[in-house]
């Protein structure tokens, strides 16, 4: 039932436009080259060996991939429930499967931009090292973390609707707060803190380790990103479980 709500969103998603599925592509790319330019060119942030590359295009590529994919599934999860409040009504539709499915679809966008940043390496000259294979296991943690909050979200906005403007504005926060668009070494020695206990900060470096640097990821932030990815999906499935037998009736 996933998939098949998966292989719908596209084409209910892009209905009568003229590019169609392309958007996903044309989409980042665009967004990508302005960051590019006001990063590099006007604030002049640069990278060196040390993050794996000196194109801080990139750099940033392997840090928004991830990231779209995680916000994309969160923000579309606030408005799950109510756009498919006719199944929500029948008893026999496993409702928890809604949240799951736009977390499911912003993966496979994020395959295709992964798909252009290997054609973008190889234009480079970046080699492409064994240890990117472990790729998948870095990308299911990204799934385990995103749905467990999926499910979180989408359950409460059922009873709070503020909590989708709300949601926007962490993700701005966060966005900002995580080294997506800097260096890591930038960030003051005091608000190193807040990277440690940062779980989008240790998937987003997974990704440059494995990609641009050719080594294997600390292992201290995957297991943080496993261990919070763990418990946020436990809690966030009996949140929604335990939410969802009154949806019919607030619908």
């Amino acid at each position: 039932i996933i998939w098949s709500f998966v292989k719908r969103d596209p084409l209910a998603r892009y209905t009568g436009s003229t590019v169609g599925l392309f958007w996903s592509v044309i989409h980042p790319l665009i967004m990508l080259g302005l960051y590019t330019f006001v990063f590099s060119t006007i604030m002049k942030v640069r990278v060196g060996a040390s993050e794996g590359t000196e194109e801080f295009a990139l750099y940033l590529f392997c840090g928004l991939l991830p990231w779209n994919a995680f916000a994309e599934g969160l923000n579309r999860s606030t408005g799950v429930i109510f756009e498919n409040a006719n199944l929500i009504k029948r008893n026999v539709f496993p409702s928890e499967i809604l949240p799951v499915y736009p977390v499911i679809a912003g993966v496979v966008t994020e395959l295709i931009g992964f798909a252009i940043l290997v054609v973008a390496l190889l234009l480079t000259g970046h080699p492409m090292r064994p240890v990117m294979l472990l790729l998948p296991v870095i990308l299911l943690l990204q799934v385990v973390l995103t749905v467990g909050l999926a499910w979180i979200i989408a359950g409460t906005t059922v009873f709070i609707r503020d909590l989708g403007q709300m949601l926007g504005v962490m993700l701005t926060l966060g966005i900002f707060l995580t080294p997506i668009f800097y260096p890591p070494s930038v960030v003051p020695q005091g608000m190193r803190i807040f990277l440690a206990v940062n779980p989008m900060y240790a998937l987003v470096e997974a990704y440059r380790s494995l990609i641009l640097k050719g080594q294997f990821p600390e292992w201290g932030g995957v297991a943080l990103l496993a261990s919070i990815g763990a418990v946020v999906f436990l809690v966030g499935y009996r949140v929604f479980t335990r939410m969802q037998p009154a949806f019919a009736d607030v619908l």
